[in-house]
């Protein structure tokens, strides 16, 4: 009978229990609620609402199975287990185990249980953590990424208690591992929601004819269901072995008397369940070779269909007949024999032929005769490698570039000389932190290239390109003293204002020109004399209204607003002004239960008891567009820096016509099992970039607009949540002018054509005509050249008006000079074409690396670097643009010189150059009339310091260069 103490000590723990399950309530409820405003605040909570119940009812329906299949079998084993010394043993199949055999037996099955945990663990903790991965631990890499601390530990710490308590210990295990299927599949509703509603690609897949959304969206979810379905079997059916070897006296005596045929007809479908997973896993060896195959190229080669896959489908065919005989009521001995056998054989021949066999096969007869044997397979995989990375559609262009520059050519290149860029970002922003921050609480993360409609409609298509950057807040970088949780989420809200400057003008100083500078009642939007640029049509092409930034680019804390804590606005002299947000989309924080539900979300008591609040007080949370978006869409990628624009939208549907400033990010749909398709350095085997995002500066909210209909995966998620996107003629056309290419969207493109731009099998297996990313002097190290952003009027089309596109100059592998360059099509209706130019290979053109190497080889520009790196002064080179200029190419190398003690460079120098003639001068105007002329050799003179190009030629200048011998300056032409 249970004493007093016993029962208080069984009250208290009864209590302990219920507080910590109300606890746990508590949080979760708290949680969940303010997830479910978050989204309500878009009119979204049917999205949130339907992936809620996915995962809770795929977590509920494994558990429920699971524990009544599971446990169920467990159960019937440990009743046998009392049987052990009165069963009736078979004639046949006894296994009866001495010491030493069942000794490793029970190790085995120790390894097994302690294995299928650990993998279950690992499978549910990665997608927990990153859903949308597209990883998926299967095969034998399992046993490779299993960490091997916990194998082991969970292996010794189950030892002692499957000894003394057998049927607890296996209970309990059993339901962790049923937990950690049931989160696995779960959390995988990143992979199965997609394989249900997967929409046809409208290709097959070259080996089985399936149509491509079998291999590219229904092979992962099928790899997980299978991989976790056959950890959880294994487990259960360790566990049920574990008893009946266990059983009786097995255990002190170390002998196994033999399977009695009730103990068989428990294990057997277990064994047949697990022998139909291990089969359907096998059956999927021709989609899983055809994307992880080991072919002479990506996928699937020789060697792979011919002695892989034949054994691999034997295997899964005996394996499955294995099944049906362990179920279906056959007496025949000689055909369970017959099946069993050749399962065993194949089962010791696979490893054989997959590690001895198919590597001599590739030796001895594949290597001598390697390209006749594998050319079917190497057309498969260029073809599907171009057409996963969108290269199918890249327009070929041949061009044969003069390699001197003549007045004709400069006249022929208005639109792309009025705009040739002469500030990089990384200077821009070095001086806008010196010039424009104005208070250390204020900071510039990244700028933008963008193009507004500016300028002269003759000369530059009437498009200015400018660089634009954001002044948000950082309430991090606050003294340490005024690092307060009421300056940091109440007062200092939020960032202000922005800049914005001409690409290709400077100051007097050769410091950056603006079209937008200051904040506040200093503020100013002033157009550019030098560009013909009026403040009116500053004014109407910029329009900055209430440029308060409460969403950015950058990591930022919540913070609550309005409340009765006044807001920091904006500096003004000496003078601080202040103001309450008066935007409509965030959680409201009007009651008592709403505070404590942000309080416990927050982790943060001092919500729950601030007197700040009033009932229009909201939490502004995920702050940070980028984080914004992947909440609301996590099956999306999306590019790593929003840029912002400032337009008018006017009276668009959705959108407040007083407010001007937006974030616009991309977004991607990936694959990492497009059949054949060479992976890239992260994994991906397809990519598309088919959205555009659309984000609220001010208040937060939020747009998804479709620019790729034809994607099959963004299709598919539209199926899931049709009501999260709109078609791209939904955006407002002042949004659709700044729409682009994203960088990291062409970098995988341009990335991929490096050597899948042949086309022809013979030239791609030899390597002969292979590309790489040339190098440059940049700053005062060498690094890759980056793409970019530039107006141009690009060869080869109708019309001479400049395109606001993406470039990228290329270079043969190993060597310096220019093969050519890809370009990408920003502006409607031509965005997102690409166009590959090609220079003729007999011809040698100079590379940027070749080109910033001369450069420092000319004498007087030489001279003059080592001049200014003397004078406690640091010289930095910036981006060196390769443009096409009439029928030649022009090089640009702009500048910068900077104090060691103080980071504000200027733009001192331009250097420009056809391949052949340098030139260095204080101005891109003075530059280009001396390189064409042939009149002056790489000096410097102190003219037009503005920077601006305005007509360099007079109508009359002669469209022929000037004889070699007037240029003292003058290259041999390579």
């Amino acid at each position: 009978m249970p004493t007093p103490s016993h029962r208080l000590l069984s009250l208290a723990a009864r209590a302990l229990l219920a507080a910590f399950a109300a606890m746990v309530l508590v949080v979760t409820v708290s949680r969940l609620g303010i997830e479910w405003e978050w989204f309500a605040q878009f009119g979204f909570q049917s999205v949130l609402l339907r992936r809620w119940l996915l995962q809770l009812t795929t977590f509920a329906v494994v558990m429920g199975l699971g524990i009544a299949l599971q446990l169920k079998q467990l159960q019937r084993c440990w009743s046998l287990r009392h049987q052990g010394g009165v069963k009736s043993l078979s004639r046949s199949y006894q296994l009866q185990l001495g010491p030493a055999s069942l000794v490793a037996v029970l190790a085995a099955l120790l390894l097994l249980l302690a294995g299928g945990l650990t993998y279950l663990a690992v499978q549910a903790r990665g997608l927990i953590a990153s859903p949308f991965s597209g990883e998926v631990i299967s095969g034998f890499p399992v046993f490779a990424d299993l960490p091997p601390l916990l194998f082991i530990g969970l292996g010794l710490g189950l030892l002692c208690p499957l000894l003394l308590w057998p049927l607890t210990t296996l209970r309990v295990v059993m339901t962790a591992a049923l937990a950690g299927s049931a989160t696995a599949l779960a959390r995988g509703w990143s992979l199965w929601l997609p394989a249900l509603l997967a929409v046809p690609f409208g290709e097959g897949d070259p080996l089985t004819g399936f149509d491509l959304r079998f291999t590219v969206l229904q092979l992962p979810a099928l790899r997980l269901l299978l991989s976790v379905l056959f950890a959880q079997v294994t487990v259960g059916l360790a566990g049920c072995l574990w008893l009946t070897f266990s059983e009786g006296s097995a255990l002190s005596d170390l002998r196994f008397a033999g399977l009695s045929q009730a103990q068989k007809r428990v294990l057997k479908p277990q064994i047949a369940v697990l022998a139909v997973v291990a089969s359907c896993s096998a059956a999927l060896s021709p989609f899983a070779l055809m994307v992880d195959g080991s072919g002479v190229a990506s996928g699937a080669g020789f060697v792979d269909l011919h002695v892989r896959l034949p054994i691999r489908l034997l295997l899964s065919a005996l394996l499955l007949i294995t099944a049906l005989q362990l179920v279906l009521p056959i007496r025949r001995n000689w055909l369970r024999r017959f099946t069993l056998l050749p399962l065993v054989a194949t089962v010791l021949v696979l490893p054989i032929a997959e590690f001895l066999v198919a590597p001599q096969v590739q030796n001895l007869w594949v290597e001598p005769r390697e390209l006749v044997v594998e050319t079917p397979y190497l057309e498969r995989s260029i073809r599907a490698t171009r057409n996963a990375f969108g290269l199918e559609s890249v327009q070929d262009l041949v061009l044969e570039p003069r390699q001197l520059l003549t007045p004709a050519d400069i006249k022929a290149a208005p639109g792309t000389l009025a705009n040739i860029r002469l500030w990089d970002s990384k200077p821009l922003l070095a001086a806008n932190r010196q010039l424009q921050q104005l208070r250390l609480y204020y900071t510039f993360p990244s700028v933008a290239v963008d193009r507004y409609a500016l300028g002269d409609e003759s000369r530059t298509g009437g498009s200015q390109q400018v660089l634009i950057a954001a002044r948000e807040i950082d309430s991090g970088a606050l003294p340490e003293g005024s690092r307060t949780w009421l300056n940091r989420h109440l007062v200092f809200t939020h960032g202000y204002g922005f800049t914005v400057s001409p690409v290709n003008t400077f100051g007097p100083d050769g410091l950056p020109s603006f079209f937008v500078k200051d904040l506040g009642r200093s503020g100013r939007v002033q157009g550019n004399e030098a560009l013909g640029i009026s403040d009116a049509s500053a004014l109407g092409a910029f329009p900055v209204g209430r440029p308060r930034l409460y969403y950015g680019s950058e990591s930022a804390p919540y913070v609550i607003a309005p409340t009765t804590v006044e807001e920091f606005d904006f500096p003004d002299g000496e003078l601080n002004f202040w103001t309450h947000f008066d935007g409509q989309l965030g959680i409201s924080l009007g009651n008592g239960w709403q505070r404590f539900k942000a309080a416990v979300y927050l982790k943060e008591p001092r919500v729950l008891f601030s007197g700040s609040f009033t009932p229009r007080s909201l939490l502004l949370l995920r702050r940070p567009v980028k984080d914004r978006l992947e909440a609301l869409a996590p099956f999306l990628g999306f590019e790593s820096e929003p840029y912002l624009v400032t337009v008018a939208v006017g009276d668009s549907p959705g959108f407040r016509s007083e407010q001007h400033q937006y974030w616009m990010l991309d977004g991607f749909t990936t694959s990492r099992s497009y059949p054949y398709s060479e992976a890239n350095a992260n994994g991906i085997r397809y990519f598309r970039n088919p959205v555009k995002a659309v984000v609220d500066a001010h208040d937060g909210r939020l747009w998804l607009y479709v620019s790729d209909p034809s994607d099959p995966i963004l299709r598919t998620w539209q199926r899931a949540f049709p009501e999260l996107f709109q078609p791209l003629a939904a955006m407002p056309k002042p949004l659709l002018e700044h729409i682009r290419v994203p960088i990291s969207q062409f970098k995988i493109q341009s990335e991929r054509l490096l050597k899948y731009h042949v086309t022809d099998v013979r030239t791609f297996y030899n390597g002969e005509d292979e590309w790489s990313v040339p190098l440059e002097i940049y700053g005062s190290r060498i690094s890759p050249v980056e793409p970019y952003y530039a107006n141009v009027q690009l060869p080869g089309k109708d019309t001479d008006r400049p395109e606001f596109v993406l470039l990228l100059p290329f270079s043969p592998v190993r060597r310096s000079n220019m093969v050519g360059w890809l370009a990408a099509r920003n502006d409607v209706p031509n965005y997102g074409e690409l166009q590959l130019v090609r220079f003729p290979q007999q011809r040698l053109l100079l590379g940027p690396q070749q080109i910033t190497a001369l450069i420092e080889q000319d004498p007087q520009i030489s001279f003059q670097f080592g001049l200014w790196n003397r004078t406690g002064s640091q010289l930095l080179r910036g981006n060196l643009l390769v443009l096409p200029v009439g029928n030649g190419l022009l090089y640009v190398e702009p500048i910068y010189l900077q104090s060691k003690n103080n980071a504000l460079p200027t733009l001192v120098r331009v250097v420009v150059t056809d391949g052949t003639r340098f030139v260095m001068e204080r101005d891109l105007d003075t530059a280009l009339a001396k390189l064409v002329s042939g009149t002056a050799p790489a000096s410097v003179s102190p003219t037009n310091p503005n920077g601006f190009l305005p007509q360099i030629l007079d109508p009359a200048s002669p469209a022929e260069p000037p004889a070699p011998n007037l240029t003292p300056n003058l290259l041999p032409t390579p």
